[in-house]
């Protein structure tokens, strides 16, 4: 490998075994890297702030502080630091997260030593990439504050480069200039000057300065300095300054103060010690001191400290080697008389030569008008962005252009399209709406509804909207009025949830007039007509009260835990105002001050149309949670505490494999991945065993079909017989199908004919195969069962725990040719 320049990196894991192993890697794939490892933000941010690094690799889940975090940490300090979040933890979620917070790429860690590769590219890339930008800014920067015109001439006497300084002294465009010859700046009469004087001068010398005559591009003349140099390489460095500029400096400074008496925005000047040097009339007349008591004065005799330091680091941003041309902030004034007046500060820096700072100009504007806009309008967007944020479904609010004043982001769950309400936030809502209008039923129908009620701007509730998902929305239409004028207010809701909901507390509505049926679940009634409430036998053993306490609406709050009563109290709220019906997962304190969870869900109780109370079920889950919560630990665990260690392993196995040769390391590689592909089994029946709360309608044969694509199957073929569309999480029902082909392939023929069918109550997956004998179809669903060697024995477990999940029945018989058949039955279907 040819000579390359280094590059330093910092490894942040919390696996010492791993972050060296990397490091290992890296090297050699590139020998210009040379790697520090840290085992901890704290130390990665320690060893930044005393050493020089190109890039960082940081892991995602680390004690203390996570890779997010730590990326934060870094950009406060090194804002464009190459930074390559390299995790086991793999997400939407956390790679969403990573983009935000600035990182320059994300990059999950995998089995085998290829992915060390990947990564020594990604580093290079991001690092040269780095330094390529750095070098640009740079150059740029000295292009951009070059105040002398400078061209380069090639040994034929053409321009190969002019700067837009140069330029504009010849009235020119650089371009128009590039690859004439210099006699294009010379009057006739002088061009023998330059060639008898000016180049032998420099031919012998190397060096030439003194005064010439220029040729504009308009003809006229003027006089200037001009200086010509040679380079080693034989090219002549020309710089040129248009003497007559100074003079026409002087007549714009006349005019300048000509212009700034005039305006009736005060304007100041202050001199390179930063002192008031020159004030007109209206700064005068705003301080309300003296032109004699102002000029110099220090700005911090009409401003407080903070002010001044305010004004004087933005004076260092214009005199920063990349700052800008002018800036502008906001200060308060403290005039002699009153109270501060708010101000904006536009400011600049004089004209100036070098490095000989020659002061700062500024001008103020009166602001005192627009910051009680600002503040009456604040008041209003905080009290309607916070009613917005807070309302339990989508909602929008348009002004009477049709700009998007503000938006929550339940409406974009609500419609189905991944869009915050921030993206939303002055956006127009005609555009919007055309773009969405594609996601209903009828698309026409859904822009015409909006246009009618914009026309009569007439309260309109309940609205039904179809989506071609299937989901079913309610739309309110309320015009209303802001203190800068009418406004619309859209309020959409999904209510597909809620008529399965009703069907399914249609039955738990009954435990007034019967006794309870239903084992561990209670109910509840609340008469708002009385004011009273009413619990079942089971409401009072979760709670731990005696039969004889008669509790009140009050009492029934106060059992929820603090942090929930407030949820429980306007979920209640709701169904007696909108009729929208709830189902919460909250914590309450029993009796006997024990923390448990419940189930509470409620439904409008209506008489002759009219809400007079709610009904509804509660249910004791805590063992349900606790064991969720069980899982969500053990994955953690799986997923870095038993992946990180295996990487480590794999990785010093391709090391052993490089030094020498041995029959036991094929062994040793396929026992690895037997534990990778355990590993991932034990974290699908980790998430798997958990209930369905998120379902929609799935097309079967179209599941089917896109699994069926992702199981290798080298000569079978897949025959879909149905025809039907099912509630289910689409995720799991995936797993689901492609479990049960791999099954089909590991125990049965490589070239297996694989059927779907319907059936009444649900659905079946069989195949050609030996079948499963009737002893044993039991015990296929057990997790580590397996009849093949290449088989993780968690296949069909995980199977069983999806179908269990989604509240549906499996088991195996035989198939129609002889095979194993598997029935998924007590089905919901969609589409009837």
């Amino acid at each position: 490998m040819g000579w390359q320049e280094s590059i330093s990196v910092l490894h942040v894991d919390d696996e010492p075994d791993f972050a060296a192993l990397t490091a290992e890697f890296l090297k050699r794939e590139d020998e210009s890297f040379t790697v520090e490892t840290a085992a901890s933000a704290s130390e990665g941010l320690e060893r930044l702030s005393h050493g020089d690094f190109d890039c960082v690799i940081s892991d995602y889940d680390m004690p203390g502080q996570n890779g997010i975090e730590f990326l934060r940490s870094v950009r406060e300090r090194a804002p464009e630091l190459p930074f390559v979040l390299f995790t086991g933890k793999g997400s939407e979620e956390v790679a969403g997260e990573a983009i935000s917070a600035g990182v320059t790429d994300y990059l999950q860690k995998k089995g085998g030593t290829d992915q060390y590769t990947v990564l020594a590219n990604r580093l290079r890339n991001a690092v040269h990439r780095h330094r390529a930008e750095k070098d640009r800014k740079r150059q740029r920067k000295a292009i951009e504050t070059a105040k002398e015109g400078i061209s380069i001439l090639d040994d034929a006497g053409e321009y190969v480069y002019v700067n837009q300084a140069y330029a504009d002294i010849y009235g020119y465009d650089p371009e128009e200039m590039e690859g004439e010859h210099w006699e294009l700046i010379y009057p006739d009469g002088d061009t023998a000057v330059a060639r008898d004087v000016i180049l032998p001068t420099v031919a012998d010398e190397g060096y030439w300065s003194g005064e010439t005559t220029g040729l504009r591009a308009d003809g006229t003349t003027f006089v200037e300095d001009h200086t010509v140099a040679q380079t080693d390489t034989g090219e002549l460095i020309c710089s040129v300054r248009d003497r007559s500029a100074q003079q026409e400096q002087e007549v714009e400074l006349t005019l300048f103060r000509t212009l700034v008496e005039t305006l009736n925005d005060p304007v100041y000047v202050l001199d390179e010690t930063g002192e008031f040097e020159y004030v007109n009339d209206a700064f005068v007349e705003m301080v309300g001191y003296d032109r004699e008591a102002i000029t110099g004065a220090s700005p911090a005799l009409i401003k407080s400290s903070a002010a001044v330091d305010r004004s004087e680091a933005n004076l260092g941003r214009l005199l920063s080697s990349d700052g800008p041309d002018s800036v502008q902030f906001e200060i308060e004034v403290q005039p002699s008389r009153g109270e501060p007046i708010p101000c904006e500060d536009h400011m600049g820096v004089l004209p100036y030569e070098g490095e000989s700072f020659e002061g700062s100009v500024g001008i103020l504007r009166d602001i005192t008008e627009r910051k009680e806009r600002e503040r009456e309008l604040e008041q209003t967007n905080t009290v309607l962005r916070t009613i917005v944020e807070n309302l339990p479904m989508g909602v929008l609010v348009e002004d009477a252009e049709r700009g998007v004043l503000v938006a929550n982001d339940s409406l974009g769950e609500t419609l189905g399209v991944p869009i915050s309400g921030e993206e939303l936030t002055d956006c127009d809502c005609a555009e919007a709406a055309e773009d969405l209008k594609d996601r209903f039923a009828e698309p026409e129908a859904f822009i015409e509804g909006i246009a009618e009620r914009l026309e009569r701007r007439e309260l309109v509730q309940n609205e039904e909207l179809r989506l071609t998902d299937g989901r079913v929305l309610e739309r309110d239409y309320v015009p209303y009025t802001l203190p800068e004028g009418e406004a619309n207010l859209w309020l959409y809701r999904d209510i597909t949830a809620r008529e399965r909901q009703s069907r399914e507390l249609e039955q738990a509505n009954k435990f007034l007039s019967q006794t309870q049926t239903v084992a561990d679940v209670g109910g509840w009634e609340i008469d708002r007509r009385t004011a009273s409430l009413r619990w079942t036998d089971e409401v009072y053993r979760i709670h731990g009260v005696d039969m004889e306490f008669e509790p009140t609406v009050g009492d029934a709050v106060g059992f929820y835990h603090p942090e929930d009563q407030a949820t429980i109290r306007d979920a209640v709220e709701r169904v007696t105002t909108d009729g929208e019906p709830f189902d919460l997962e909250l914590r309450i304190v029993t009796a006997d001050d024990e923390v448990r969870w419940v189930r509470a869900r409620g439904e409008p109780w209506r008489e002759d149309g009219e809400i007079v109370g709610v009904r509804g079920t509660f249910q004791d889950i805590t063992e349900r949670i606790e064991r969720q919560q069980r899982l969500e630990e053990f994955t953690s665990v799986v997923s870095h505490d038993l992946r990180n260690p295996l990487n480590v392993a794999a990785g010093h196995l391709e090391l052993v494999a490089d030094e020498c040769e041995s029959d036991h390391l094929d062994g040793l590689r396929g026992a690895l991945d037997r534990m990778e592909a355990l590993i991932e089994d034990l974290l699908t029946l980790a998430r798997d065993g958990k209930e369905m709360t998120d379902t929609q309608p799935v097309a079967l044969a179209t599941i089917a079909d896109g699994c069926w694509e992702n199981v290798e199957m080298e000569q079978g073929q897949l025959v879909t017989a149905v025809d039907r569309t099912v509630w289910a999480d689409r995720d799991r029902l995936k797993q689901v199908f492609e479990n049960l082909f791999r099954n089909a392939v590991e125990h049965g023929r490589t070239d297996a004919t694989v059927t779907v069918g319907g059936l009444d109550d649900g659905f079946y997956v069989e195949d050609d195969g030996p079948g499963i004998p009737p002893g044993e179809r039991d015990a296929v669903f057990e997790a580590g069962h397996s009849q093949s060697a290449n088989g993780t024995g968690f296949g069909l477990s995980i199977v069983r725990q999806i179908v269990a999940a989604h509240d549906r029945h499996i088991r195996v018989t035989d198939g129609s040719e002889g095979g194993a058949r598997f029935e998924i039955t007590n089905v919901e279907f969609a589409d009837t």
